[in-house]
């Protein structure tokens, strides 16, 4: 190379181009938001991994099923596809404010706009459902759904029908063990002693079922935990197991197609112990001498109980099938709810069902209020002229939008499909 060409050569090395380039290609705007949704989903992560904990980590068979606290499906699916629908709608918003197609740009948040609405109304609908049935998170700190079906879920069925009655409902049988036989008998409710006193508003097949509900559940029930031997600590005794017949009770109320199986069996045993008593008592009664007036009162007043309860499974449940046909939520209280009592909501067991309760209305309810955020960011660019200038806000929202119906996709499987 000659001298010439060589500082040629140099000369043209020694200028170089420098183009600054920004240490991230994003406005800050959108900087400010990604940090923020990683706030979010730490947030949201926290609540549905307890929740999953909670879930998967209750007894087998105790968590509520869907259809058992009254949660359908197909509202689900139907807000599920509005929020992936508003999804794609607010995208085309971004592409047509990108292209200064301002009408076009509205008319797409518009359609968002109204689809965030639709959520929000469904999900209404869906929490109002939920309260009219009595499922909704402790209020008052006392709430209608108990745990368990004992002796204490037995006294709130009594308290609350001897409120709603306004005292005409007597004490139940065998709550006091002291008693005479006469004062045990006096305490068996007829047809005239005992009755409904807002039955003016009660259709009369509504009446005579929770009539029938006082004289042969809860009493039997009341009679069966002060009386009867419990066989499931001693299964070798003539009794009956005392958690078969409170879970019969509770199922007369609320219905689980779960339980189906313990109704069918208890019937079995009890039909069984009603025959075999009833003998006994017929037998012990032909024996009696004139003068055992109080044993003969005593034996008639668990007769009373015997037939009351016999009568009652000849009624209530001669059309008891298997689980499959058991119908959620049946019982008295859909009686009620059908006649729109709204004053008489009775205590319904069901396991896990003030976990799933509190859980369910708070991932939910923080979900729709963000719902309503997002829907405040989108009325306010309603107003505006959605050009090249509005691109930026309209996509950054649009990426918060798409955040919120992602923690719905993680939703909606886990509250409404298992």
């Amino acid at each position: 190379m000659s001298e010439h060409e060589q500082h040629q050569d140099d000369g043209h090395h020694g200028h170089v181009d420098l183009v600054y380039q920004e240490a991230l290609p994003i406005n800050n705007g959108k900087v400010i938001l990604w940090l923020f949704l990683s706030t979010e989903i730490m947030f949201f992560a926290a609540l549905i991994g307890t929740y999953i904990v909670l879930r998967f980590g209750a007894p087998a068979g105790t968590w509520p099923r869907p259809h058992d606290v009254h949660v359908d499906e197909l509202l689900g699916t139907i807000n599920t596809f509005i929020l992936i629908f508003s999804s794609f709608t607010v995208v085309l918003t971004f592409e047509a404010a990108k292209k200064n197609l301002a009408a076009k740009a509205k008319m797409y948040l518009t359609v968002t706009f109204l689809c965030g609405c639709a959520f929000l109304g469904i999900k209404m609908y869906e929490y109002s459902s939920k309260f009219a049935h009595g499922i909704h998170p402790q209020p008052g700190g006392r709430s209608l759904l108990h745990e368990q079906s004992d002796v204490y879920y037995l006294a709130r069925l009594k308290d609350q029908i001897a409120e709603y009655s306004k005292g005409a409902v007597l004490p139940l049988a065998g709550s006091k063990a002291e008693d005479s036989a006469t004062e045990q008998a006096d305490k068996v409710p007829d047809d005239k002693s005992v009755s409904i006193a807002n039955k003016s508003t009660m259709k009369a097949e509504t009446q005579a079922m929770l009539e029938e509900f006082l004289h042969g559940s809860l009493q039997w029930a009341e009679y069966v935990i002060g009386r009867v031997p419990n066989t499931q600590s001693a299964a070798n005794i003539a009794g009956l197991n005392h958690r078969d017949v409170l879970i019969s009770v509770s199922q007369d109320v609320y219905a689980l197609p779960r339980y189906a199986g313990y109704i069918l069996h208890l019937r079995e045993s009890e039909t069984a112990y009603l025959s075999r008593r009833i003998d006994e008592v017929n037998v012990e009664q032909s024996q009696l001498q004139q003068a055992d007036g109080e044993t003969a009162t005593s034996l008639d007043f668990e007769m009373k109980l015997l037939a009351a309860r016999q009568a009652y499974w000849s009624r209530q449940h001669s059309a008891v099938h298997d689980e499959e046909h058991a119908h959620p939520g049946g019982g008295i209280n859909q009686k009620l709810h059908e006649e729109q009592h709204a004053g008489l909501i009775l205590a319904m067991h069901i396991p896990s069902g003030n976990m799933w309760s509190s859980t369910y209305f708070l991932l939910t309810g923080f979900h729709a209020l963000h719902v309503i955020v997002g829907l405040i960011a989108f009325g306010f660019p309603l107003a505006w002229t959605l050009d090249e200038k509005r691109a930026n806000y309209i996509e950054n929202t649009g990426l918060y939008w798409h955040f919120v119906d992602l923690v719905w996709i993680f939703l909606f499987p886990l509250f409404y499909l298992f």
